[in-house]
């Protein structure tokens, strides 16, 4: 049995049977991620096609690895879709590394929100940005959970695209410094963040019932957000104490070179 891939699609023996496909990027501690993903047709499934193909995009990895001397830690990198992509993984030696999941919680008619003495609520703008992206490379830039640390540029682009309603971000300032943030969209909340000398204050908590406000107030009815269940600051638990509740899971699995 032959297996050949062309671009994206695998071939065996001549017929096209699957996909496969390598990314890699960079993430705040170091490490290069190879993502490496595929599929191969059901009607081709149980033959060994899959763990050959692992093995081949491994290798093709440590190649493009091996040719870039000036990347950090290397890692293999699956997000098994099936059961079936689970265990081919397991069997491979791919372990999970952390595990994103996404928590929701329904919204109802705000009641009045106390800051922390000392922060104060100013109305976002455009002007903010550079503030809150410094914000959260200082917060979230030395992160191991997988943490890929933008450029301004690509925020702004981000930003744009899919958070242009200042009336959902929630900006809390000592004096001149952003204290903590909380940025948001009709559909998903990205950004929740609190300088370190600020936590265990009460700001997080106030922030996210603030924001509530401001989503009720514009129509939303459901507050929704990911954020990763092995966070050292215990964000789950955070969001739990507010009402929010895990409804998806997403395992991210990996292996050293």
């Amino acid at each position: 049995m032959e297996l050949v891939v062309r671009g994206e699609l695998v071939e065996v023996d001549g017929t096209v049977v699957g996909a496969a496909r390598m990314r890699w990027w960079d993430e705040a501690d170091g490490t290069r991620l190879y993502l490496l993903t595929g599929s191969v047709e059901p009607t081709h499934q149980g033959q060994g096609i899959g763990r050959r193909l692992l093995a081949w995009q491994e290798d093709r990895a440590r190649e493009h690895a091996a040719a870039d001397a000036g990347i950090g830690r290397p890692m293999f990198g699956g997000n098994p879709e099936s059961e079936r992509q689970l265990a081919l993984l397991e069997a491979a030696g791919y372990r999970v590394a952390f595990t994103r999941v996404r928590m929701t919680m329904p919204l109802h008619a705000p009641a009045e929100v106390a800051l922390p003495a000392g922060v104060e609520l100013r109305p976002a703008s455009a002007a903010d940005h550079r503030a809150v992206f410094e914000a959260n490379a200082d917060v979230f830039g030395r992160s191991t959970l997988g943490y890929v640390q933008d450029t301004f540029e690509e925020f702004e682009t981000d930003v744009a695209e899919d958070f242009p309603e200042y009336a959902l971000w929630t900006l809390a300032w000592d004096g001149d410094r952003l204290a903590g943030w909380v940025v948001s969209g009709v559909d998903d909340t990205p950004w929740v963040g609190v300088r370190p000398d600020w936590r265990r204050r009460g700001l997080a908590s106030a922030l996210l019932r603030a924001n509530h406000v401001g989503l009720w107030e514009y129509g939303v009815r459901t507050a929704s957000l990911w954020t990763i269940l092995e966070n050292p600051t215990g964000s789950v638990a955070l969001y739990e104490s507010l009402g929010y509740r895990t409804v998806e899971r997403q395992p991210r699995y990996r292996k050293p070179f």
